[in-house]
């Protein structure tokens, strides 16, 4: 292989690495939109509907963006190959929610509340070790900051942590999503 051949090649897997850095981007922002709305009406369910309402409206929206973040990760792994991270984070989240099911059992919280902190704080810790484990600092940085603040609002404001943290939250959640999907519709 000549130079020219070399470069020729060299562009190529810099155009593919570019290409799946955009599509990325979009399932990305489809994922946060997803549970950015999730997260927005379950907790304003929670701050406002009656207590024996939430199992059900959480089971439901929680089934609805699990169906849907499915859909965009068998489109996502049609279009890039995540060989080594896909199936296993996939795997990590399936057997980390089963333990926290279980945790939020033995644990036995005595309102949603509680419930949902508890909820917030074990999503955080996975970012934070998802972070650890793909070496990406922004993860580690976010699962902090979001439980953080999930903690504080929970000590501070109990009676407005659905209002507060599905505003916050899930506002922030759709806004970055509308944002990574506006940012591929211009590349």
């Amino acid at each position: 292989m000549d130079s020219r051949e070399a470069e020729a090649q060299l562009k190529l897997i810099e155009q593919a690495q570019a290409a799946q850095q955009v599509v990325g981007r979009s399932e990305t922002g489809w994922l946060f939109l997803i549970w950015g709305l999730v997260w927005l009406i379950g907790f304003l369910t929670s701050q406002f509907a009656p207590t024996d309402w939430l199992i059900w409206a959480w089971l439901l929206l929680c089934s609805v963006g699990a169906g849907l973040s499915a859909a965009v990760g068998l489109r996502l792994g049609q279009q890039v190959q995540y060989t080594q991270t896909g199936p296993k984070l996939g795997l990590f989240y399936t057997v980390f929610f089963s333990f926290c099911v279980l945790w939020l059992w033995l644990a036995r919280p005595e309102s949603w509340q509680e419930t949902a902190v508890l909820a917030i704080s074990f999503l955080g810790f996975a970012v934070v070790v998802n972070g650890i484990l793909l070496k990406v600092r922004l993860f580690m940085l976010l699962g902090l900051i979001g439980t953080g603040l999930a903690v504080a609002v929970y000590l501070l404001l109990p009676a407005q942590f659905g209002l507060i943290v599905g505003l916050a939250g899930g506002g922030s959640m759709i806004a970055a999503g509308l944002r990574l999907l506006m940012r591929r519709q211009r590349e």
